[in-house]
Parts: structure tokens; C-alpha cells; sequence
């Protein structure tokens, strides 16, 4: 498993960021890359731990299937 976590100063920002340049090239590959993708998106003060952003992601999050 790889796990990423990112933080944005704006919901905005992080869509224009997903939407364009490496990312959407990487999104388009992703099915060459894995059988599954989950993400989730939430607001906060401050980033969590790994062991918290792992818990969150596994509860809550939207999970793509290839």
C-alpha cells in the first residue's frame, strides 16, 4: 500500500491542482498502477498523524475500483 497527504489552503486550489499537469496524467495511468484508489477529503487545523489519516481514509473514504 502507498499512501499520500496533502494539504490545501483552498477546496479550489486542490481541485485545480487534481485537474491538471502531473496529477491528471498520473490519474489517467492509475489503473496500470492499482486495482484500487480510495480518497478523502476534510477540513481541519492542522494535518493529522499517519495513524489517524490511515484510520480516516479506511472509515470514510471514496474507494475507485479498476
Amino acid at each position: 500500500m502507498h499512501y499520500t497527504l496533502s494539504a490545501w489552503e483552498s477546496a479550489e486550489a486542490m481541485k485545480d491542482f487534481a485537474r491538471s499537469g502531473a496529477h491528471l496524467m498520473a490519474m489517467k495511468s492509475s489503473r496500470a498502477l492499482s486495482t484500487e484508489i480510495r480518497t478523502y477529503t476534510f477540513v481541519a487545523d492542522s494535518m493529522p498523524s499517519w495513524k489517524a489519516a490511515r484510520q480516516l481514509i479506511s472509515t470514510h473514504g471514496k474507494v475507485l475500483s479498476f
